[in-house]
Protein backbone atom coordinates (compact mmCIF):
# COMPACT_ATOMS: atom_id res chain seq x y z
CA UNK A 1 0.00 0.00 0.00
CA UNK A 2 3.23 2.85 -1.24
CA UNK A 3 0.10 4.91 -1.97
CA UNK A 4 -0.46 5.30 1.86
CA UNK A 5 3.23 7.08 2.41
CA UNK A 6 3.66 10.79 2.77
CA UNK A 7 3.37 13.05 -0.03
CA UNK A 8 2.36 16.17 -1.12
CA UNK A 9 -0.65 16.49 0.96
CA UNK A 10 -3.57 17.41 -1.47
CA UNK A 11 -4.29 21.45 -0.28
CA UNK A 12 -7.51 21.72 1.91
CA UNK A 13 -8.57 25.32 2.14
CA UNK A 14 -8.93 26.60 5.31
CA UNK A 15 -12.22 28.33 5.96
CA UNK A 16 -12.13 32.18 7.25
CA UNK A 17 -11.59 32.32 10.67
CA UNK A 18 -14.20 33.55 12.62
CA UNK A 19 -13.92 36.36 14.59
CA UNK A 20 -13.78 36.19 18.68
CA UNK A 21 -16.98 36.17 19.98
CA UNK A 22 -17.36 39.17 22.61
CA UNK A 23 -16.60 38.20 26.12
CA UNK A 24 -20.09 37.81 28.46
CA UNK A 25 -21.15 40.61 30.52
CA UNK A 26 -20.91 39.10 33.72
CA UNK A 27 -16.66 38.56 34.22
CA UNK A 28 -15.30 34.94 33.85
CA UNK A 29 -11.86 33.43 34.91
CA UNK A 30 -9.18 33.94 32.41
CA UNK A 31 -7.75 30.95 30.96
CA UNK A 32 -4.96 28.62 32.63
CA UNK A 33 -1.43 29.97 31.36
CA UNK A 34 1.35 27.70 30.99
CA UNK A 35 4.56 27.93 33.72
CA UNK A 36 7.76 29.28 31.89
CA UNK A 37 8.82 25.11 32.40
CA UNK A 38 6.23 24.03 30.48
CA UNK A 39 6.43 26.55 27.71
CA UNK A 40 10.50 25.64 27.95
CA UNK A 41 9.35 21.95 27.62
CA UNK A 42 6.76 22.99 24.72
CA UNK A 43 9.59 24.67 22.64
CA UNK A 44 11.96 21.23 23.31
CA UNK A 45 9.44 19.15 22.28
CA UNK A 46 8.83 20.78 19.22
CA UNK A 47 12.34 20.41 17.77
CA UNK A 48 12.08 16.96 17.50
CA UNK A 49 12.19 14.65 14.37
CA UNK A 50 9.23 12.58 13.85
CA UNK A 51 9.45 8.98 14.15
CA UNK A 52 9.40 6.99 10.69
CA UNK A 53 6.02 5.16 11.38
CA UNK A 54 4.44 8.65 11.64
CA UNK A 55 6.12 10.31 8.87
CA UNK A 56 5.41 7.66 6.37
CA UNK A 57 1.63 7.57 7.36
CA UNK A 58 -0.31 9.37 4.55
CA UNK A 59 -3.43 10.07 6.52
CA UNK A 60 -6.44 9.52 4.06
CA UNK A 61 -9.05 11.77 3.03
CA UNK A 62 -12.37 11.48 1.33
CA UNK A 63 -11.24 13.71 -1.83
CA UNK A 64 -8.21 11.04 -1.98
CA UNK A 65 -9.85 7.66 -2.72
CA UNK A 66 -10.95 7.30 -6.44
CA UNK A 67 -14.67 6.27 -7.21
CA UNK A 68 -13.76 2.15 -6.72
CA UNK A 69 -13.07 2.84 -3.00
CA UNK A 70 -14.99 5.70 -2.52
CA UNK A 71 -18.20 3.40 -3.58
CA UNK A 72 -16.95 0.73 -1.38
CA UNK A 73 -17.68 2.68 1.62
CA UNK A 74 -20.35 4.40 0.58
CA UNK A 75 -21.36 0.71 0.37
CA UNK A 76 -20.76 0.09 4.12
CA UNK A 77 -22.10 3.29 5.53
CA UNK A 78 -25.13 2.44 3.80
CA UNK A 79 -25.60 -0.49 5.31
CA UNK A 80 -26.32 1.14 9.06
CA UNK A 81 -29.90 2.60 9.20
CA UNK A 82 -31.09 5.56 10.12
CA UNK A 83 -30.90 6.60 13.86
CA UNK A 84 -33.56 7.93 16.11
CA UNK A 85 -34.64 12.14 15.32
CA UNK A 86 -33.08 12.13 18.69
CA UNK A 87 -29.66 11.92 17.50
CA UNK A 88 -29.67 15.40 15.50
CA UNK A 89 -30.74 17.02 18.72
CA UNK A 90 -27.81 15.52 20.88
CA UNK A 91 -25.45 17.05 17.94
CA UNK A 92 -26.54 20.19 18.31
CA UNK A 93 -25.74 20.00 22.31
CA UNK A 94 -28.97 19.77 23.98
CA UNK A 95 -26.82 20.82 27.46
CA UNK A 96 -30.32 22.00 29.58
CA UNK A 97 -30.56 19.60 31.77
CA UNK A 98 -34.61 19.93 31.49
CA UNK A 99 -34.33 19.76 27.95
CA UNK A 100 -32.62 16.25 27.71
CA UNK A 101 -34.67 15.09 30.10
CA UNK A 102 -37.93 15.69 27.92
CA UNK A 103 -35.79 14.68 24.79
CA UNK A 104 -35.32 11.51 26.74
CA UNK A 105 -38.96 10.55 27.54
CA UNK A 106 -40.61 11.91 24.19
CA UNK A 107 -38.49 8.37 23.54
CA UNK A 108 -39.84 5.28 25.21
CA UNK A 109 -37.16 3.35 24.10
CA UNK A 110 -34.52 5.11 24.54
CA UNK A 111 -35.96 6.25 28.06
CA UNK A 112 -36.02 2.51 29.21
CA UNK A 113 -32.35 1.89 28.00
CA UNK A 114 -30.88 4.77 29.66
CA UNK A 115 -32.40 3.60 32.58
CA UNK A 116 -31.26 0.02 32.38
CA UNK A 117 -27.75 0.88 31.78
CA UNK A 118 -27.84 3.44 34.76
CA UNK A 119 -28.98 0.51 37.03
CA UNK A 120 -27.02 -2.01 35.65
CA UNK A 121 -23.31 -3.13 37.49
CA UNK A 122 -21.24 -0.53 35.95
CA UNK A 123 -22.83 1.85 38.23
CA UNK A 124 -23.29 -0.12 41.22
CA UNK A 125 -25.85 2.12 43.07
CA UNK A 126 -27.16 1.43 46.42
CA UNK A 127 -30.55 1.89 45.07
CA UNK A 128 -32.06 1.98 41.33
CA UNK A 129 -33.03 4.98 39.66
CA UNK A 130 -36.34 4.96 38.55
CA UNK A 131 -36.58 8.27 36.68
CA UNK A 132 -35.22 10.03 33.64
CA UNK A 133 -34.61 13.20 35.62
CA UNK A 134 -32.95 11.72 38.74
CA UNK A 135 -30.55 10.30 36.08
CA UNK A 136 -30.04 13.56 34.25
CA UNK A 137 -29.29 14.88 37.85
CA UNK A 138 -27.41 12.23 39.40
CA UNK A 139 -24.63 11.37 36.42
CA UNK A 140 -24.67 15.17 34.59
CA UNK A 141 -25.64 15.97 31.08
CA UNK A 142 -22.25 14.68 29.18
CA UNK A 143 -23.45 10.88 30.70
CA UNK A 144 -26.48 10.84 29.91
CA UNK A 145 -26.34 12.34 26.62
CA UNK A 146 -23.59 9.36 25.80
CA UNK A 147 -25.95 6.82 27.42
CA UNK A 148 -28.68 8.30 25.05
CA UNK A 149 -26.37 8.17 21.85
CA UNK A 150 -25.33 4.73 23.14
CA UNK A 151 -28.59 3.46 22.91
CA UNK A 152 -29.52 4.72 19.63
CA UNK A 153 -26.33 3.57 18.19
CA UNK A 154 -27.53 -0.01 19.53
CA UNK A 155 -30.61 0.66 17.16
CA UNK A 156 -28.80 0.77 13.75
CA UNK A 157 -25.85 -1.65 14.40
CA UNK A 158 -24.60 -4.79 15.28
CA UNK A 159 -22.74 -6.43 17.82
CA UNK A 160 -22.30 -9.68 18.41
CA UNK A 161 -19.09 -12.16 18.83
CA UNK A 162 -17.12 -11.58 22.04
CA UNK A 163 -13.80 -9.53 20.33
CA UNK A 164 -16.76 -7.18 19.02
CA UNK A 165 -18.14 -6.58 21.81
CA UNK A 166 -14.90 -5.67 24.07
CA UNK A 167 -14.06 -3.67 21.55
CA UNK A 168 -17.46 -1.33 21.48
CA UNK A 169 -17.00 -1.09 25.35
CA UNK A 170 -13.75 0.40 24.73
CA UNK A 171 -14.70 2.75 22.34
CA UNK A 172 -17.33 4.01 24.15
CA UNK A 173 -15.47 3.93 27.24
CA UNK A 174 -13.10 6.25 25.28
CA UNK A 175 -15.71 8.57 23.59
CA UNK A 176 -17.86 8.90 27.54
CA UNK A 177 -13.92 9.95 28.86
CA UNK A 178 -13.27 12.18 25.75
CA UNK A 179 -16.48 14.54 25.95
CA UNK A 180 -16.62 15.12 29.44
CA UNK A 181 -12.42 16.00 28.85
CA UNK A 182 -13.56 18.24 26.16
CA UNK A 183 -16.38 19.99 27.94
CA UNK A 184 -13.58 20.78 30.70
CA UNK A 185 -11.29 22.01 28.07
CA UNK A 186 -13.77 24.39 26.42
CA UNK A 187 -14.72 25.86 29.84
CA UNK A 188 -11.48 26.32 31.04
CA UNK A 189 -10.75 28.20 27.91
CA UNK A 190 -13.58 30.34 28.00
CA UNK A 191 -14.98 28.81 24.48
CA UNK A 192 -18.49 29.47 23.95
CA UNK A 193 -20.79 26.37 24.49
CA UNK A 194 -18.69 23.93 25.22
CA UNK A 195 -21.19 21.13 25.09
CA UNK A 196 -20.68 21.65 21.44
CA UNK A 197 -17.06 20.44 22.18
CA UNK A 198 -18.29 17.65 24.35
CA UNK A 199 -21.00 16.75 21.59
CA UNK A 200 -17.81 16.56 18.59
CA UNK A 201 -15.23 14.63 21.19
CA UNK A 202 -19.12 12.06 21.96
CA UNK A 203 -19.71 11.28 17.80
CA UNK A 204 -15.91 11.18 16.76
CA UNK A 205 -15.73 7.15 17.13
CA UNK A 206 -18.78 6.62 15.56
CA UNK A 207 -16.81 5.55 12.81
CA UNK A 208 -15.06 3.02 14.34
CA UNK A 209 -18.01 1.67 15.69
CA UNK A 210 -19.53 1.80 12.00
CA UNK A 211 -16.42 -0.34 11.07
CA UNK A 212 -16.31 -3.00 13.66
CA UNK A 213 -19.91 -3.66 12.89
CA UNK A 214 -19.79 -3.97 9.28
CA UNK A 215 -16.25 -5.77 9.55
CA UNK A 216 -16.37 -7.70 12.47
CA UNK A 217 -12.81 -9.36 12.02
CA UNK A 218 -11.20 -5.97 12.41
CA UNK A 219 -12.24 -5.62 16.20
CA UNK A 220 -8.69 -7.04 17.05
CA UNK A 221 -7.62 -4.10 16.37
CA UNK A 222 -8.78 -2.41 18.97
CA UNK A 223 -7.14 -4.38 21.96
CA UNK A 224 -5.85 -2.69 25.06
CA UNK A 225 -2.57 -1.24 25.00
CA UNK A 226 -2.90 -0.40 20.73
CA UNK A 227 -2.42 3.23 19.79
CA UNK A 228 -4.05 5.22 17.37
CA UNK A 229 -1.48 4.83 14.95
CA UNK A 230 -1.45 1.23 14.65
CA UNK A 231 -5.83 1.25 14.06
CA UNK A 232 -5.77 4.13 11.92
CA UNK A 233 -2.47 2.51 9.78
CA UNK A 234 -4.92 -1.65 9.75
CA UNK A 235 -8.14 0.44 9.04
CA UNK A 236 -6.28 2.20 5.83
CA UNK A 237 -4.65 -1.26 4.41
CA UNK A 238 -7.93 -2.80 4.58
CA UNK A 239 -10.13 -0.60 3.94
CA UNK A 240 -8.30 2.32 1.95
CA UNK A 241 -9.53 5.09 4.38
CA UNK A 242 -10.09 5.72 7.93
CA UNK A 243 -12.40 6.25 10.97
CA UNK A 244 -12.39 10.20 9.96
CA UNK A 245 -13.38 9.16 6.97
CA UNK A 246 -16.22 6.85 7.83
CA UNK A 247 -17.04 9.22 10.66
CA UNK A 248 -17.89 12.23 8.84
CA UNK A 249 -19.50 10.83 5.71
CA UNK A 250 -21.97 8.66 8.40
CA UNK A 251 -22.89 12.12 10.22
CA UNK A 252 -23.69 13.60 6.54
CA UNK A 253 -25.82 10.39 5.43
CA UNK A 254 -27.82 10.75 9.02
CA UNK A 255 -28.20 14.68 7.84
CA UNK A 256 -26.25 16.01 11.06
CA UNK A 257 -25.21 19.70 10.90
CA UNK A 258 -22.58 20.19 8.58
CA UNK A 259 -20.07 21.81 11.47
CA UNK A 260 -20.04 18.78 13.29
CA UNK A 261 -19.38 16.42 9.67
CA UNK A 262 -16.31 19.28 9.21
CA UNK A 263 -14.95 19.02 12.66
CA UNK A 264 -14.90 15.01 12.42
CA UNK A 265 -13.11 14.98 8.79
CA UNK A 266 -10.35 16.04 10.41
CA UNK A 267 -10.67 14.74 14.14
CA UNK A 268 -7.33 12.69 12.80
CA UNK A 269 -5.10 15.65 11.23
CA UNK A 270 -3.35 16.44 14.58
CA UNK A 271 -1.86 12.92 14.64
CA UNK A 272 -0.24 13.27 10.96
CA UNK A 273 -0.20 16.57 9.74
CA UNK A 274 2.94 19.12 11.20
CA UNK A 275 1.55 22.22 12.26
CA UNK A 276 3.58 24.56 10.09
CA UNK A 277 1.82 22.61 7.18
CA UNK A 278 -1.39 22.89 8.16
CA UNK A 279 -3.80 25.35 5.98
CA UNK A 280 -6.61 25.25 8.43
CA UNK A 281 -7.28 28.58 9.90
CA UNK A 282 -5.68 28.91 14.00
CA UNK A 283 -9.71 28.66 15.28
CA UNK A 284 -10.71 25.69 13.51
CA UNK A 285 -6.85 24.02 14.74
CA UNK A 286 -7.75 25.00 17.99
CA UNK A 287 -11.14 23.08 18.08
CA UNK A 288 -9.46 20.44 16.50
CA UNK A 289 -6.61 20.21 18.87
CA UNK A 290 -9.11 20.30 21.90
CA UNK A 291 -11.06 17.36 20.33
CA UNK A 292 -8.10 15.70 19.28
CA UNK A 293 -6.52 15.90 23.08
CA UNK A 294 -9.48 15.21 24.15
CA UNK A 295 -10.20 11.51 22.61
CA UNK A 296 -6.17 10.68 23.78
CA UNK A 297 -7.20 11.09 26.90
CA UNK A 298 -10.13 9.14 26.64
CA UNK A 299 -7.93 6.55 25.03
CA UNK A 300 -5.46 6.74 27.68
CA UNK A 301 -8.42 5.51 29.88
CA UNK A 302 -9.82 2.71 27.68
CA UNK A 303 -6.46 1.26 26.19
CA UNK A 304 -4.25 2.59 28.10
CA UNK A 305 -5.94 1.74 31.69
CA UNK A 306 -5.49 5.29 33.30
CA UNK A 307 -7.24 5.82 36.39
CA UNK A 308 -7.06 9.54 37.62
CA UNK A 309 -6.56 11.73 34.74
CA UNK A 310 -4.70 13.80 36.53
CA UNK A 311 -1.47 11.49 36.45
CA UNK A 312 -1.91 12.36 32.61
CA UNK A 313 1.43 14.27 31.70
CA UNK A 314 1.17 14.56 28.01
CA UNK A 315 4.84 16.00 27.82
CA UNK A 316 6.03 12.30 28.58
CA UNK A 317 3.96 10.71 26.06
CA UNK A 318 6.22 8.54 24.15
CA UNK A 319 3.11 7.44 21.40
CA UNK A 320 3.81 8.83 17.98
CA UNK A 321 -0.28 10.08 18.73
CA UNK A 322 1.69 12.51 20.88
CA UNK A 323 4.52 13.89 18.58
CA UNK A 324 2.85 16.97 17.13
CA UNK A 325 1.06 18.06 20.20
CA UNK A 326 3.54 20.27 21.25
CA UNK A 327 4.02 22.26 18.53
CA UNK A 328 0.13 22.76 18.30
CA UNK A 329 0.13 23.63 22.36
CA UNK A 330 2.80 26.20 21.15
CA UNK A 331 1.64 27.93 18.19
CA UNK A 332 -1.75 28.08 18.87
CA UNK A 333 -1.09 29.42 22.50
CA UNK A 334 -2.93 26.94 24.33
CA UNK A 335 -0.20 25.81 26.65
CA UNK A 336 -2.53 26.55 29.58
CA UNK A 337 -3.98 22.86 28.73
CA UNK A 338 -1.63 21.30 30.58
CA UNK A 339 -2.67 23.07 33.42
CA UNK A 340 -5.53 22.02 33.19
CA UNK A 341 -4.65 18.43 32.30
CA UNK A 342 -3.51 17.96 36.05
CA UNK A 343 -5.70 20.29 37.75
CA UNK A 344 -8.64 17.82 39.17
CA UNK A 345 -10.80 20.98 39.86
CA UNK A 346 -11.19 21.54 35.87
CA UNK A 347 -12.22 17.86 35.50
CA UNK A 348 -14.56 16.55 38.24
CA UNK A 349 -17.04 15.20 35.12
CA UNK A 350 -14.21 13.50 33.73
CA UNK A 351 -12.98 11.69 36.70
CA UNK A 352 -16.37 10.39 37.48
CA UNK A 353 -16.23 9.23 34.37
CA UNK A 354 -12.93 7.89 34.44
CA UNK A 355 -14.00 6.29 37.71
CA UNK A 356 -17.18 4.62 36.21
CA UNK A 357 -15.43 3.42 33.09
CA UNK A 358 -12.16 2.89 33.71
CA UNK A 359 -12.06 -0.52 35.12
Amino acid sequence: MSWFKRGAKTDDPAPPAKSPAPAPAAAVSAPPKPSQDDMASLESLAERKAPETLADLFLVMEEHLNELELEDIKVLVATLKQPPPLVERLSSGLDDPEELREAILSSPTLSADVLRVVNSAAFALSSPMSSIEHAVTYLGTTMVRGLVLQSAVGQVMTFETDVQKAAYMRIWRSSYVASAAAQAYAAALNLEHPSIHATRALLVNIGDLALISARPELSVIYAPKTDLLSRVEAQQHDIMANSAVLSSMLVRQWSLPEDLCESLRHSLTPLTWAPDSNERSSDKQREDLILYLACRVGDAVAYGGLKDIADFDLLAQESPDFFYLPDYLRRLELGGLLRVLGDRSHGRRVQQIVDTFGG
